[in-house]
Formats: structure tokens, sequence, C-alpha cells
């Protein structure tokens, strides 16, 4: 779980930044994109399950269900491998994942139902969308273990972070320390841009910081 009390309006960026000040190592992508305009921010202890091609009329329904029930206050990261030719979250498992406390999905794949999503509310990222049922389409091969995106590895316990400027995935130790210095540099960053907004010369305000 994420510590109580951290600081929930830093950005991806912010802690991206941070990352590398402290030479924390960190996964980061940009392939996520939310599902729907207006989509708030995902922050939490990420948990991990995998979806492989299956036949036949079996659904892999059951067990997400189990899978989200166990889950409250975390991050689910569903794996397609990157496909996006099928889909693994909708309106069924969101409304399933709000019911038992879970903070937000993310895909690596695709999704369905955007519109039922956005009217849900519930926050949702993923690599892109596809209409067809889940169903005789996969099957729950892996729970709790680590998932490939684009090269990197990303592991259930680490913690996410998730909005519009992309995903940053750091290890769950590693967090307090993160956020603790993302929150000092955002504050300077908006001290800045306040004084450009009294009318300050941006060469001379961002050039002393260079310094």
């Amino acid at each position: 779980m994420v510590e109580e009390g951290s600081r929930v309006d830093l950005s991806v960026c912010d802690l991206s930044d941070a990352c590398d000040e402290l030479g924390v190592a960190a996964v980061r992508t940009g392939v996520l994109r939310p599902l729907w305009t207006g989509c708030p921010a995902v922050r939490g202890s990420l948990r991990t399950v995998r979806l492989e091609q299956a036949t036949g009329a079996g659904s892999p329904l059951a067990e997400l269900l189990d899978l989200l029930a166990d889950s409250s206050g975390q991050v689910v990261a569903i794996d397609l491998l990157g496909r996006t030719d099928v889909q693994c979250w909708g309106t069924v498992l969101a409304a399933a994942a709000r019911r038992f406390g879970v903070v937000g999905a993310l895909v690596n794949g695709a999704a369905r139902d955007v519109d039922g999503l956005q009217a849900m509310g519930f926050p949702g990222y993923a690599r892109g969308v596809f209409p067809a049922a889940i169903r005789g389409r996969l099957r729950v091969s892996a729970i709790d273990q680590p998932v490939d995106l684009d090269g990197q590895t990303i592991v259930t316990g680490s913690v996410a972070a998730v909005d519009t400027s992309g995903a940053v995935f750091l290890p769950a130790g590693e967090a307090p320390a993160v956020m603790e210095l993302a929150g000092r540099r955002a504050e300077e960053e908006r001290r800045l841009l306040r004084s450009l907004e009294a009318g300050a010369d941006p060469r001379a305000v961002f050039g002393a910081e260079e310094q």
C-alpha cells in the first residue's frame, strides 16, 4: 500500500524527476493512455494478472472477480501482452472493482465500454480499445507475476503512479523519499511560475536555477 498521507497531487513528471535525482530505478512508459477524457490520476500499490489466448466457451470472469475482491486499496494491472486485438476490461469488471475498493485499472492491451466507464467515473488506462467480449477468447494464466511493459518489468508490490503524462512504477521502499523530494521540487517550480506571472524575466528565473 502507498504510505498514508502521501502526496496525491504530485504528477507523474514530479515523481519521475525525483527518481532521477535520487537515483531510483523506476520503470517509465507513455503507452498507457486514459480511457476517457477527464480520467483521474491513479496512485497505489500494484497487483498484476496475465491473460492469454483461449479457445472454447469459457470465461476468466470468476477468477478476475476473486482477484479484485482481494485487491482493495490497490491498482490492478491486467497484462494482455500488449495485444489490442482482444480486450479484458469494461463496465462489469470496473463496477466490481469499485465495489471491492480497487483504486484503478491499468491494461497492457485493450479495454472496452469507454462511455460506460466514463459515466461510472472509474479510473482506467490502456493501450487501446476493442469491442469484442472476453468470453471464449482469454484465460487467466498468471497472478502476481512480473509483467513486461515495452521491455521493462513491473512487479506486484511496486508503487504505480499514472496520469495523462504517462506512468511511473517504483520500488515501494523508495516511495516515501521520492514523494517527499517530488513535493519539494513541485513547490519550487510553482514558486518560479508565480514569479513569471508577476512579470519576472524567464531567462533570469530559470537561468538562476541552472547555476
